[in-house]
């Protein structure tokens, strides 16, 4: 036989000559067909274990036409909901035999691009792609079968509403989040509503949609100011303070929890109070909110489940090669110390159906 070098990897080839038969019999033997004898795989089983033969996944993997790889882009890895995201898709995944490569775009729409491309490189098994504006269209032309899951879809070209029928699509329901929020300002008694958001992410335009429609199906409607915020405002939110403080209002409900948080900081270094002047109002629940001063009220999204229904739709893909239909996960607004009833409750209304 002949010996190979210190180092070098044993192959099937090896194992194969150690039991005396041949690569294709050994490559049955380990993967335990019965149409080979029980003394032959006894054989091969022993031969691998006297060479310490460890099977090429890759090659294997290239022969069944499947890497057992998914691929998962984030909008921005450093956010507390995509990590959430992120750790539900892998604990999924990896529960399944699968393993998952990341990548972020941080904003950037050429180098989402080219993380798709690198997935559809790396023969990937299926991609998900989480809060990113990038065209869905696109993103499964350039992902081969385009087999890809979009996890809370910001694409202004897929609306995230309750009618939305596209496969694929794992969402959170934010109109009934919204509709909450509604509920509880007017059960307050708050009166000057203001949202914060950037008026570009689908996600945002459909909750402050989803908010100004609740606010004015009441017995005494409501309109909604808006304070555009820019995206990333909350790493500086200086300028939209700013903007509050030139006519505060009752309460702002804010497009995200990391907005939030952030202007409470900002309004107390100016001398404003939450919730005695101001209400402050999230969106997203992540760990931050329960820890703030005061306590964050805010609509939680179960954020690991959309990781793993994500992973669970493309394992599903997979087996099927059909694509599931879109889901949408419920949300629970949880009212903390940042919202309160406002002096005796006169003025309170009800909103409509």
């Amino acid at each position: 036989m002949t010996r190979r070098g210190a180092g070098e990897r044993v192959v099937l080839d090896d194992v194969a000559r150690r039991a005396g038969v041949s690569t294709s019999t050994a490559s049955r033997a380990l993967a335990e067909d019965r149409r080979i004898s029980a003394a032959t795989r006894r054989a091969v089983r022993e031969a691998a274990a006297d060479l310490r033969y460890v099977p090429n996944a890759t090659a294997r993997s290239l022969r069944a036409r499947r890497t057992r790889t998914f691929g998962l882009l984030l909008a921005d890895l450093s956010d507390p909901v995509h990590g959430l995201v992120a750790a539900g898709f892998e604990d999924e995944a990896a529960r399944n035999g699968y393993r998952v490569a990341f990548a972020a775009g941080q904003g950037d729409d050429g180098r989402e691009r080219r993380s798709l491309r690198l997935f559809a490189e790396q023969a990937a098994d299926g991609v998900a792609i989480a809060s990113t504006l990038l065209d869905p269209t696109a993103a499964r032309r350039l992902v081969p079968g385009g087999r890809v899951v979009i996890v809370q879809p910001d694409s202004p070209r897929l609306p995230r509403d309750r009618r939305t029928t596209i496969r694929g699509v794992v969402r959170t329901d934010d109109v009934a989040g919204m509709e909450a929020i509604a509920a509880h300002l007017v059960a307050c008694g708050y009166r000057d509503v203001a949202y914060v958001g950037d008026g570009v992410r689908t996600s945002d335009v459909v909750r402050r949609r989803a908010l100004e429609r609740a606010l004015a199906a009441g017995s005494a409607p409501m309109p909604v100011r808006w304070v555009r915020a820019p995206d990333e405002a909350w790493r500086a939110p200086g300028p939209v303070v700013d903007a509050i403080l030139a006519a505060v209002p009752d309460v702002l409900v804010c497009f995200d929890d990391k907005l939030a948080l952030s202007l409470l900081d900002g309004l107390r270094t100016r001398g404003v109070r939450v919730p005695d002047d101001v209400g402050v109002v999230g969106f997203d629940g992540i760990p931050y909110a329960e820890i703030s001063n005061p306590r964050l009220t805010t609509v939680v999204t179960p954020a690991a489940e959309m990781g793993r229904r994500a992973a669970a739709i493309l394992i599903a893909a997979v087996q099927t090669g059909t694509m599931p239909e879109a889901e949408t996960l419920p949300v629970a607004l949880v009212v903390r110390e940042s919202t309160r009833v406002r002096g005796d409750g006169k003025g309170k209304v009800a909103l409509g159906g």
